[in-house]
């Protein structure tokens, strides 16, 4: 056990996570079982983290705010476990170049998303305003735009 211990509400706030998500985490073995008593002394119930345990949540909430899964989490942890620095390891590596080709795909999603609303929203589309109807309205009519993948007829249709 680590010399520091520290209780479940202690971990959440500095982990800045949730205890329910701390708790979980426990429940799917992203976490070991957190003892329930500290060398034998009575703990009345709760959980005694260690450094090492709030190191491994620091981890989890980092790698959940950078937008990777708990799956992909899972492969890190795998990774990092035992083999000291995760990040020189080539599935550590691999992981993330995965998930940085995953989140530009979503970027330029994004950005065709945006070019299409702005497409909505230009002069042109404002002066058919004035001579459309429902039955003639091409107001949400698939709009073109740069991002769009080829044989696609619109970034809405894309999805």
């Amino acid at each position: 056990m680590d010399a520091l211990s520290y209780k479940i509400g202690d971990v959440a706030k500095s982990s800045g996570l949730t205890v329910k998500t701390i708790r979980y985490y426990e429940q799917i073995g992203l976490i070991r079982k957190v003892p329930r008593n500290n060398n034998g002394a009575r703990t009345g119930g709760n959980r005694i983290f260690g450094e090492s345990d709030l190191g491994r949540l620091r981890f989890i909430g980092h790698a959940r705010l950078l937008g990777l899964g708990l799956a992909e989490i899972r492969q890190l942890l795998d990774v990092a476990d035992g083999k000291g620095c995760p990040s020189t390891q080539p599935e550590y590596q691999e992981i993330l170049k995965r998930h940085l080709a995953e989140t530009d795909e979503r970027i330029n999603h994004l950005l065709g998303l945006r070019a299409a609303l702005e497409g909505l929203l230009s002069p042109e589309r404002k002066a058919m305003e004035r001579t459309c109807s429902m039955q003639t309205c091409a107001c949400m009519k698939p709009v073109h735009s740069p991002s769009s993948p080829a044989g696609k007829s619109s970034v809405l249709e894309s999805r």
